[in-house]
């Protein structure tokens, strides 16, 4: 389905594919954010029905440009008469490549229904009314001959809308369908990894473990690469960047399991060897629980939860807190994202005017913020002087929207309708002041950060603890494990910081899962400690302690990335506004106040600049007749899909 006439992607991101004349029965289908919405009234002033099919992969969206495309095509081809016979007989062309390309579609879809029962009789009137319309679509770009001999098209527009409109969502239904049947799949491997780690954990002695472990490897094999496939196809950053974590997690873990295994059954009385293999089981079921829940787009899999239960005989409690650490994995109660839920509802004030309801709002959204600044004064790493200027800065936020509210409500007692120039300065101040707390917030944690890679160099306390392991002095161990533990907590603290000020959300879920694998992983590095110090002759034990301490080793790289990253990104942004501000400006504190001495230029120059006049003269005259057309009171559809655009997705009402 090649396209002839791309659509072009407006500023918000979505692709506008028709709109009738203003005065036709309107039909407008935009293709905005990984949904196909489409919006239709008729003639007679009928209620609109609007259709949504999400759309949350790159491949079903890549697949649908093209067909819309296409059909854009036709449509606009319906605008106006066309008197060319070679447009005409192209746009016949067109259609019968549309519905050529249609019927060969549906009989994939129609051979995917045949393999899947489950999914087959949705498939098949979804691929029959794809069939239909595409064949109607063909008929409609046919051209006749009129009483002079000439080709004519007779088809109108609002019929081509319609069946245009038929075939796109009919295909967007068979593209969503057969996309089921690659989450089945993928679900189906997850849970027969699921079935084999449980097999693994009750496995009686090590040769049965080692027969377990061989099945487990190739079902593990085969799940990376579906899970590979999926998260490359996803749309959403969030659930690719949880799909990412879920599979490191099944990685790395899963050297781990082997070595921790071997130990238990070489030690089977040794309980830290038994907290290190049941930590690795935990880690790796949260995994597998996070590619159910991001595979089901949210939805918590309280079948596993319950396979898990009853083949391992313990009590739901433990399997509930899998899907607790699902569940907090997918929260997101960083100060950045509160910061800017806050300064949203400011910005709405404007034209609210500081009401009763949003003055509640913003008091709400206020104290949502202190909440979470609480990890940066709390922290016992939080220098003085940083702590100071936190503290400080929040307490002028708070009386910056004390005079936003006593503005609000002179406003009320006026009766006022429109903002007045107090209310945008108290605007103003209030973002000023959660602008500068916020960079506080950001050169706070940054700092913290920065002061803890210098440690990462200076600090031997892994390689002490090793020494005093292999030695098996224990006392000397619990000596080196109390300054690791708290190391330990100076890491969390610093990954927990940064995930506050991370602005984007595959840094925030990705620094959260780090800081939440650190407090596994700080325990269970002294576990195997412990457990090399009560065996220092088994070659196991200090196999599994190499193995876990390059665990803590990847996580504190992990540490180190996500600063250097969120540097980068604090970098760039201040790079930015410093080339912005540094633009010349007229006027007496201006670089172009000094006058400028002629210059005489020759013929030749001359035609140059004059013909560049004429070219920018020409491009004025095209945009202001633009901003015109689209400022008019015809094209108020397009200003109200603007102002009550929520999260991508545009529901128009036309009168």
């Amino acid at each position: 389905m090649g396209g002839q006439e791309k659509a072009g992607e407006n500023e918000t991101g979505s692709f506008p594919l028709w709109k009738s004349g203003s005065g036709d029965p309107l039909c407008l289908i935009i293709f905005s954010m990984g949904r196909i919405c489409c919006i239709t009234q008729d003639g007679s002033g009928g209620k609109h029905e609007p259709l949504s099919l999400e759309i949350r992969t790159k491949s079903i969206e890549k697949t649908l440009v093209p067909l819309v495309n296409q059909i854009t095509t036709l449509v606009n081809a319906k605008e106006k008469p066309i008197k060319s016979e070679k447009t005409l007989r192209a746009i016949v062309h067109v259609g019968q490549a549309v519905n050529f390309a249609v019927q060969k579609f549906v009989s994939v879809g129609e051979a995917i229904a045949d393999d899947n029962c489950e999914i087959k009789s949705d498939m098949y009137e979804a691929c029959k009314d794809a069939r239909t319309a595409g064949s109607i679509i063909e008929q409609l770009c046919d051209v006749k001959a009129d009483e002079c001999g000439q080709l004519r098209s007779y088809a109108d527009k609002n019929n081509m809308v319609r069946a245009a409109r038929t075939l796109l969502s009919s295909v967007t239904r068979v593209l969503l369908l057969a996309d089921t049947v690659v989450v089945k799949q993928l679900i189906a491997i997850k849970d027969r990894v699921s079935i084999s780690l449980n097999r693994l954990e009750l496995a009686a002695n090590f040769t049965e473990f080692v027969k377990a472990f061989s099945q487990f490897g190739s079902e593990m094999v085969e799940l990376a690469h579906l899970t590979g496939d999926r998260q490359n196809d996803l749309k959403d950053e969030r659930r690719r960047s949880q799909m990412a974590i879920a599979r490191q997690i099944l990685e790395r873990s899963t050297m781990m399991l082997l070595t921790s295994s071997k130990v238990c059954f070489r030690h089977p009385e040794c309980i830290a060897s038994r907290d290190n293999r049941n930590a690795i089981f935990h880690q790796m079921r949260q995994a597998l629980e996070l590619i159910n829940f991001v595979t089901k787009d949210g939805m918590l899999s309280e079948l596993s939860a319950d396979i898990s239960s009853v083949q391992n005989n313990r009590s739901p409690h433990h399997d509930m807190s899998v899907l607790l650490c699902t569940e907090e994995l997918e929260q997101s109660n960083s100060l950045y994202n509160a910061i800017k839920h806050f300064e949203d509802i400011v910005e709405i004030t404007r034209m609210t005017l500081v009401g009763p309801p949003y003055r509640e709002k913003l008091k709400n959204a206020l104290d949502g913020i202190m909440e979470r600044t609480q990890d940066f004064t709390d922290s016992a790493y939080t220098s003085h002087a940083h702590r100071e200027k936190i503290l400080l800065f929040c307490d002028r936020a708070r009386l910056e929207l004390n005079q936003l509210f006593r503005i609000g409500v002179t406003l009320d007692q006026s009766e006022c309708t429109s903002p007045t120039e107090d209310l945008e300065a108290a605007i103003l101040q209030v973002l000023r002041a959660t602008k500068d707390l916020k960079q506080e917030l950001q050169d706070t944690a940054l700092d913290h950060t920065h002061e803890l890679l210098r440690l990462f160099e200076e600090t031997d306390i892994l390689s002490y603890m090793k020494t005093s392991s292999l030695s098996g002095d224990q006392d000397r161990l619990e000596e080196y494990s109390e300054k690791f533990t708290e190391y330990a907590e100076h890491v969390q603290d610093a990954c927990k910081l940064l995930q506050h000020i991370a602005s984007t959300e595959c840094t925030q879920v990705t620094s959260k899962n780090v800081e939440s694998s650190l407090k596994v992983f700080a325990t269970q590095v002294l576990n195997s400690c412990r457990t090399v110090a009560l065996h220092p002759m088994c070659e196991i034990s200090k196999e599994n302690l190499e193995v876990f301490i390059e665990m803590w080793n990847l996580l504190c790289q992990d540490v180190t990335s996500i600063y250097k990253e969120i540097s980068e990104l604090c970098r760039r942004d201040i790079q930015y506004k410093t080339v912005y501000m540094s633009l010349p400006r007229p006027g007496k504190h201006g670089t172009t106040s000094k006058s400028l001495k002629p210059v005489k230029l020759d013929v030749e120059e001359q035609a140059k600049i004059a013909k560049l006049g004429l070219e920018m003269k020409l491009l004025t005259s095209e945009i202001d007749a633009e901003t015109e057309r689209w400022s008019s009171s015809e094209n108020d559809l397009c200003k109200r899909a603007r102002e009550v655009c929520l999260d991508g997705i545009f529901y128009v009402s036309v009168y």
